[in-house]
């Protein structure tokens, strides 16, 4: 999967490895249409079966390491989030530079993951790790959110953090609040799932 492009890789991981399966998310997710999806889904699927042909016999990376490293990665913003502070796996996950897309950040204006999680903490909302799956330079954690009673204006009950890395360090990070799963996650229906 990871000689697939980027692009392609997302969309296989979003549809098959994550609970944001269906064509309009991962089209909305991607910002895409929805014709664009099927079309990179069909070309990730013909490419991968060839990669997979061509590299049977060569050694890949542990791909339930991959993922429980990026697991503990995720805890650091978590518990920063929770304590108001910003530690070290933070900057090192997300340098100044990173750049967050989506509901939390404002358009037009370069913003910092960190200072938007801080202000939905202030609010008393929390997030709560549920699903992760990880590639070298893709990264999908999914949360379930738990909002304040009476709270005006509360987030919906999951998100979902997707960021492209370079150097496992965040470049861009997108937040999506997809639509809950009623039973199991992705394609595979498991709430583990790994990508290979």
């Amino acid at each position: 999967m990871e000689q697939l492009p980027e692009p392609l890789r997302l969309v296989l991981m979003l549809r098959h490895f994550s609970g944001i399966t269906s064509y309009p998310e991962i089209a909305h997710v991607c910002e895409i249409q929805v014709g664009t999806v099927r079309s990179r889904l069909k070309q990730a699927r013909t490419k991968l079966a060839q990669v997979l042909l061509a590299s049977a016999t060569h050694l890949h990376d542990d791909a339930s390491r991959l993922t429980e490293y990026s697991r503990q990665e995720a805890e650091a913003p978590m518990e920063g989030a929770r304590c108001g502070s910003q530690p070290r796996e933070i900057l090192e996950l997300w340098p100044p530079e990173t750049e967050l897309f989506g509901v939390l950040s404002t358009p037009g204006e370069h913003c910092h993951p960190f200072p938007a999680m801080r202000r939905n903490r202030e609010k008393g909302v929390t997030q709560h790790l549920r699903h992760v799956v990880a590639s070298r330079s893709v990264t999908i954690w999914e949360m379930d959110v738990t909002n304040p009673a009476g709270i005006p204006d509360p987030c919906p009950p999951t998100l979902a953090w997707i960021m492209i890395r370079r150097n496992r360090r965040g470049q861009t990070l997108r937040v999506v609040f997809p639509e809950p799963q009623r039973s199991g996650i992705g394609g595979f229906g498991s709430t583990g799932g790994e990508a290979p």
